[in-house]
């Protein structure tokens, strides 16, 4: 990984090389709880199931052979979430041994939704294209699905960015409930900041004398003891650049305030509808502006854009604020990892690698590479889609 002057940290251990990264990750896991000594922890946990490649142990596998023929990826796929279960199961054991189970809060989360086989990466000789039949262009099936969701991993519909998690704690004070509050990826620093400062606990386990201003709005007591979240809108995502590798081919923002999402520039692909027990059910075409009403169709079906124009603007303007304050991303910075290999197995994604390093951000696109905040011309194409449909 890189530290914060983007230097390359270079901790692999080479000698667990050919064991499952999910027990190795468990077992190093279980030793720090039981060497964790006096003081509380925070431990973050990132197992790589259920990315690709999908691979488990045989004794996974052979769990769900007599009911997964047809799919060997689906088998492999039920493998890696039997094996992650499994671990979490033997981490939670030892929480109980240790005798700290009841004052602790496991929070298990996702990062985006399922891949659903969008992805058309050349072969190794550079002909080819991987997942796909030459000779009719079929698409491959991929194990994951987000159905009756649209779209999947990459894409900005609700496939893509609505990711499963919960929360378990004896220190709930509401349990066994479904949460539909609005909830980002950066609440989840408030959230522990309150669970263990004066925002909480009437003894808190730390002082918090300023907190640095952050776009972090704390969940605790809405999770904890069911009250209405504060976070009413965020932003999805603001790509100013050009296509991302595998995802949308062309410069495309998201944004979503109460029930309404406004996607401009278009959310996919993959923009279809991906059930793994039948035929995927196509995109019927993507808008340069569409906008949704998430709570009665989280399936992104109806795009209400042409009769809300009033809406439309008012997130545009949205948007507009967000982009302004935007910080420049130290991702797109071209980093030679070759003065730090040193010989060694090269990591698993070699950047140094041009198709690595410079696909990911193509500088072609079929629409403005910038987003221009003028309403003429989203007047324009609002008409464009009225006279062509929803």
């Amino acid at each position: 990984y890189f530290d914060k002057k983007n230097r390359l940290v270079d901790n692999i251990r080479h000698d667990l090389k050919g064991q499952y990264s999910a027990n190795v990750f468990t077992d190093a896991a279980i030793d720090k709880i039981q060497n964790r000594g006096e003081k509380p922890f925070f431990m973050y946990l990132n197992y790589m199931n259920v990315h690709s490649p999908y691979q488990a142990p045989k004794h996974y596998t052979d769990r769900f052979t007599s009911h997964m023929r047809a799919n060997k990826d689906r088998k492999a796929y039920a493998a890696m979430m039997s094996s992650m279960d499994e671990g979490i199961g033997n981490i939670t054991k030892t929480l109980l041994a240790e005798g700290i189970y009841n004052n602790t809060v496991i929070v298990f989360a996702s990062d985006n939704g399922a891949n659903v086989g969008y992805c058309k990466e050349l072969d190794e000789d550079g002909l080819g294209v991987k997942g796909y039949n030459k000779r009719n262009q079929l698409q491959r099936v991929e194990p994951g699905s987000n159905y009756p969701l649209r779209g999947g991993k990459r894409s900005i519909f609700e496939g893509g960015i609505r990711s499963v998690a919960f929360v378990h704690s004896p220190l709930l004070k509401v349990k066994g409930r479904a949460m539909n509050d609005l909830i980002h990826v950066v609440d989840w620093m408030s959230t522990f900041e309150d669970i263990i400062s004066d925002g909480y606990r009437k003894r808190p386990l730390y002082h918090i004398k300023e907190r640095p201003k952050t776009d972090s709005i704390s969940a605790w007591k809405a999770i904890s003891k069911g009250v209405p979240g504060k976070r009413k809108k965020f932003l999805i995502n603001i790509n100013t650049k050009g296509s991302v590798k595998c995802g949308p081919n062309n410069p495309f923002k998201g944004i979503r305030k109460n029930q309404w999402k406004l996607i401009v520039g278009g959310g996919g692909p993959p923009a279809g509808w991906y059930n793994p027990y039948s035929a995927p059910i196509p995109s019927p075409g993507m808008k340069y502006i569409e906008l949704y009403n998430i709570e009665i169709d989280p399936s992104e079906t109806l795009n209400l854009a042409p009769s809300n124009p009033s809406i439309v603007l008012d997130l545009l303007r949205e948007l507009k604020q967000y982009k302004e304050t935007m910080v420049p991303s130290i991702r797109r910075k071209k980093i030679d990892l070759t003065p730090y290999l040193n010989g060694k197995v090269p990591t698993p994604i070699d950047i140094t690698d041009p198709r690595n390093s410079e696909s990911f951000f193509a500088e072609e696109s079929r629409f403005r590479n910038d987003f221009a905040f003028d309403y003429s011309i989203v007047t324009e194409q609002m008409i464009d889609s009225n006279q062509n449909g929803p």
